[in-house]
């Protein structure tokens, strides 16, 4: 019997070595560059984090520490954050593609619906990345999105407090917005992108089956 690791690499081969119909060849290229990005957010993150410090009195110092005196760490924190907008206009575009070329219908509603996903996760990280100043801007943003939030009905009111950690915006705060944005959010978005992979290899291993 196939295991799940089975299934994900059998899927991954089946679409590295399938010809790609030249319908399809867009897609396919938005796809790469997507999880090209994505890989590249990951690293610089993963740098950012060394030196970035969750805590509401060393925020500040340790972003100007970043930019100043780290080697590079002006360039790291800036592709970091331009990627991830770079990001977000890849998939608006590659969504838009899916619906002018009418690919989301049909076999491609999985990719679609993943995709879809996909954006929404990079919209929430690039939004509490921008939080990770933790200046009064970004203070008060949240507390307005927090407050919305809590407005729909016992859901957005768990919601809300879970983020916020207490009754108000504090450090507690900044603490899971951060863990959210290293560690949930990227985890989430890799599976949603494995999980494109998937519906994509079993497409091409469906129309590979029925060319025969």
């Amino acid at each position: 019997m196939e295991t799940g690791e089975q299934g994900v690499l059998k899927a991954i081969w089946g679409v590295l070595r399938t010809p790609v119909a030249p319908e399809h060849r867009g897609d396919l290229a938005f796809g790469w560059l997507i999880l090209g990005l994505f890989f590249l957010q990951v690293f610089t993150g993963i740098l950012l984090s060394l030196y970035f410090q969750p805590s509401p009195p060393l925020v500040a110092e340790s972003v100007q520490y970043i930019m100043r005196d780290v080697d590079w760490g002006w360039l790291v924190r800036g592709v970091h954050h331009w990627t991830s907008h770079a990001m977000l206009a890849v998939c608006a575009l590659h969504l838009l593609r899916a619906v002018v070329t009418g690919s989301y219908r049909g076999a491609g509603t999985p990719n679609w619906y993943a995709g879809t996903l996909v954006m929404a996760v990079i919209v929430v990280a690039t939004y509490t990345g921008e939080l990770l100043t933790w200046d009064q801007d970004a203070y008060w943003r949240l507390s307005g999105v927090l407050e919305r939030i809590e407005s729909f009905g016992d859901i957005g009111a768990f919601v809300a407090g879970a983020v916020r950690g207490g009754e108000e915006v504090n450090a507690t705060t900044l603490s899971r917005t951060y863990s959210a944005h290293s560690l949930l959010l990227p985890w989430l978005a890799w599976v949603l992108l494995v999980a494109n992979l998937w519906f994509l290899g079993r497409r091409l291993g469906a129309r590979r089956g029925g060319a025969r």
